[in-house]
């Protein structure tokens, strides 16, 4: 069982861990196979220096922050303060270091959290896989000595590997489409995806900026609900439970209900039978109006758009530098005119409304995180591939980013069995409601 962020805060306060300790078993997780995937760069000696002036200041008696000595990592997208912020890329190889923290960064590390290191990521964060030609691919806890082993999801694999195999006690990523939900749910851990202009963007490298939001990933909603805390300015509280007796929870059938892997149908009907008999009121609903958009994945897009606008100066020069993959689905971009980018636009916000005002009487929805399992590595290759399997994976979750809803994702799958998540999608701005919500239901969804 993973430790949280405040059980490790605790001891280390109460003097039964030292910072020090903490950060040694993080590395010594690191120092394996797949923390060399799940990592771009490790901070060791920095690590250690942090960990050793806090364990000092403990010994002193001096007031610390409360969060002093525990380990994040931070995703390859955030800017930190003398490093290089690649993106998961080579072709930023030689761009400045960062003058700056992302502003979230610097408020995690107001807090006391010690950066372990620049985590592993799909190129400029533009694929549901995780998957990496340049610094490898970080893997699924589940399933590693099969073949290659299976993927971890994206954009955020390397930080959810590094949670779930305690290279670090907590993590941040990015979410444009499912990016920290995706892999979250593939690696068993829990991952949200706040409203959007709710995390600051200053200092992250973008992909759709109409999209992109910061968001955590860490063992508990307890961990996500502090870290949330503190990346919008707060000072790390969590959210008292909501109980699940009495929720009203709806379940939107139809297309995301297709084509379920028999795990994960089994894995979230049993979660749904189990939330029932705890209490909560779930209803079947139909969201027609989805029905007919069904925007994720739209090869034209908003998003794709905004990427391809992002990117188009560097690969008309650099493309070669490029992963073949995400250089496609950037190029993609390119044919969409003003006048559809404005409809786009315009037909989002239409379909957030309707959705909204069906949806209006349940505390959160529930479907399944990703309809897929991981998938094995072997056999993932050429673009047309890669295309079908990353649409798949992320079909689910970026409904989410569509509609600009919080959704948080919990594990849901009996032990020794694939991951599966259950996610629960709130209401644009209702983010620590959804994270009370989650943390009233995570030891019932739980198997």
């Amino acid at each position: 069982m993973l430790m949280t962020v405040s059980d490790i805060a605790a001891r280390l306060a109460a003097g039964t861990l030292t910072a020090r300790d903490h950060v040694e078993s993080c590395l010594a997780a690191i120092d394996s196979e797949d923390g060399g995937r799940a990592f771009i760069t490790v901070n060791e000696g920095a690590a250690r220096a942090a960990a050793d002036h806090v364990d000092s200041l403990h010994a002193s008696g001096a007031a610390l922050p409360p969060f002093a000595g525990v380990t994040l990592s931070v995703k390859d997208l955030f800017d930190i303060a003398g490093e290089v912020t690649r993106a998961g890329s080579r072709v930023l190889d030689d761009a400045a270091p960062a003058s700056h923290d992302a502003t979230v960064v610097a408020r995690l590390r107001a807090a006391g959290f010690i950066i372990i290191g620049r985590a592993n990521m799909t190129e400029f964060a533009y694929s549901g896989l995780g998957m990496n030609p340049h610094y490898g691919n970080p893997r699924s806890p589940y399933g590693r000595d099969e073949g290659e082993g299976r993927i971890a999801g994206g954009s955020s694999s390397g930080s959810a590997v590094s949670i779930a195999d305690g290279m670090a006690a907590a993590t941040i990523g990015t979410d444009t489409g499912g990016s920290t939900r995706a892999p979250a749910a593939l690696c068993g851990i829990v991952g949200m995806k706040p409203t959007t202009r709710r995390m600051p963007s200053a200092g992250v490298y973008p992909l759709s900026t109409s999209f992109d939001a910061a968001g955590p990933m860490a063992a508990s909603v307890e961990c996500c609900a502090i870290l949330d805390d503190l990346m919008t300015g707060g000072d790390g509280r969590a959210e008292t439970a909501f109980p699940a007796a009495g929720l009203r929870l709806a379940i939107p059938r139809g297309y995301l209900f297709d084509d379920l892997d028999p795990q994960v149908a089994a894995a979230f009907d049993a979660a749904i039978d189990r939330l029932s008999a705890a209490g909560a009121r779930i209803i079947d609903i139909s969201l027609d109006i989805l029905e007919e958009v069904r925007p994720a994945n739209r090869p034209k897009s908003i998003v794709s758009a905004e990427a391809h606008e992002t990117h188009r100066a560097m690969m008309a020069t650099r493309r070669d530098g490029y992963d073949p993959y995400v250089a496609a689905r950037l190029a993609a971009g390119g044919d969409i005119s003003a006048a559809d980018f404005i409809a786009m636009g315009r037909e989002r916000e239409q379909t957030c409304a309707d959705v909204q005002a069906v949806t209006r009487p349940f505390d959160a929805l529930l479907l399944p995180t990703s309809p897929a399992i991981p998938m094995p590595l072997d056999g993932l290759q050429g673009i047309e591939t890669l295309m079908k399997a990353s649409a798949r994976v992320l079909r689910n979750t970026a409904l989410s980013n569509y509609l600009d809803r919080p959704t948080i994702t919990l594990p849901c799958h009996a032990p020794d069995s694939p991951p599966v998540g259950l996610s629960l999608m709130g209401s644009r701005g209702h983010d620590r409601r959804l994270l009370a919500i989650a943390a009233g239901i995570e030891d019932v969804v739980r198997a």
